[in-house]
């Protein structure tokens, strides 16, 4: 186990910088494009005591999964034992999904592009990063990974500074904010505008659908037989007529329903964490729609269903929606989960 002692700067002249670390002898270790995907718990503690659980993915080849305990604060200098476990990039989708079973879930996604200097010494080796985020700028960090049995708190502490002041001539302005929550703060920017968000909808039909069409092909048979017809899909869609006879047929579905995603029961708990005023959409069936929520424990009273082609923007001005105070939450789960955890921990 390492103990990562680190601080990180704006960087507006990185060739200046590079070049002045070419001086120090350090050298050019490697240059890359890193994502990385930080996951939080439902209630965000980790975003709040800025612990860290990462996924990071090194040009798409490599990948590994790093902890740091929550931060220990050194006068501004954030020093954090760090514990990292390398996999094969084919795991990733099993690794989301074990965390996600753990309780575990994506936030945002750091992209960057950095270049590695570096230098080893006796007791402590010294990196220095330069990154360059899309969107947002540049940074450099500075870096001392030690052994955590063989210092202390204050020789880092001093160790670190010494090794900045080296570079005092730059003028560098310090960040003090991890560059997850720089990110999650440029999103939900991007996301308000200069708009007050006062409304929350939702489009369950990424979800929905697919479940209402599994319950249509295994029950279809049993549909046309208590209809008394063949009943096509057109016409179980807009034959309300049929709907109390299939009743009992939905209620044998939903009853025998093994859930096997659980980032729409995420969104379900995350939306009511938030103030604003919850409206979901959907063009599913009305009755397998309500008999599937009730399951969500959602107010019948916040579903607006879609008909024909209307697209939700016209759907909200029928329903006396604003739209310029409303966001609409029309992406995957997972996505729409990371903006949900972003605005929760940005209020």
């Amino acid at each position: 186990m390492k103990v990562e002692t680190e601080k990180k700067y704006y960087c507006m002249q990185p060739e200046i910088l590079i070049k002045m670390a070419e001086n120090l002898k350090f050298n050019k270790t490697n240059q890359s494009e890193e994502i990385d995907e930080y996951f939080t718990d439902i209630n965000s503690a980790y975003i709040k005591n800025r612990t860290c659980l990462r996924i990071r993915k090194i040009d798409n080849k490599e990948m590994e999964i790093t902890y740091k305990g929550k931060s220990d604060s050194l006068m501004g200098v954030f020093c954090k034992l760090e514990n990292n476990i390398s996999l094969n990039i084919d795991d990733y989708e099993n690794c989301v999904n074990l965390l996600t079973s753990l309780g575990y879930y994506s936030y945002v996604e750091v992209i960057k592009n950095r270049m590695t200097y570096e230098l080893k010494g006796k007791k402590y080796n010294y990196s220095i990063m330069i990154d360059s985020l899309p969107e947002i700028g540049g940074f450099v960090e500075f870096e001392i990974v030690s052994d955590y049995k063989n210092t202390t708190k204050e020789e880092l502490k001093k160790e670190l500074n010494d090794f900045v002041s080296k570079f005092d001539e730059l003028k560098l302005k310090e960040s003090n904010e991890p560059y997850r929550d720089i990110v999650a703060k440029h999103l939900l920017k991007k996301l308000k505008g200069n708009k007050d968000i006062l409304n929350l909808c939702t489009n369950l039909d990424l979800e929905l659908l697919r479940y209402e069409k599994d319950f249509y092909k295994k029950y279809k048979n049993e549909i046309s037989k208590v209809c008394g017809s063949n009943v096509k899909w057109g016409e179980y869609k807009k034959n309300k007529d049929i709907d109390k006879k299939i009743l009992p047929l939905i209620n044998k579905y939903l009853e025998n329903l093994i859930f096997d995603n659980n980032d729409l029961l995420v969104t379900i708990e995350l939306l009511y964490k938030l103030p604003q005023k919850k409206y979901f959409f959907t063009k599913v069936n009305e009755l397998f729609c309500k008999s599937f929520l009730e399951k969500l424990n959602i107010n019948e009273q916040q579903i607006i269903y879609i008909k024909n082609n209307d697209n939700i923007n016209s759907v909200l001005t029928k329903n006396n929606i604003p739209i310029n105070s409303s966001i609409v939450i029309n992406n995957n789960f997972k996505i729409n989960n990371r903006m949900l955890l972003v605005m929760i921990n940005e209020l």
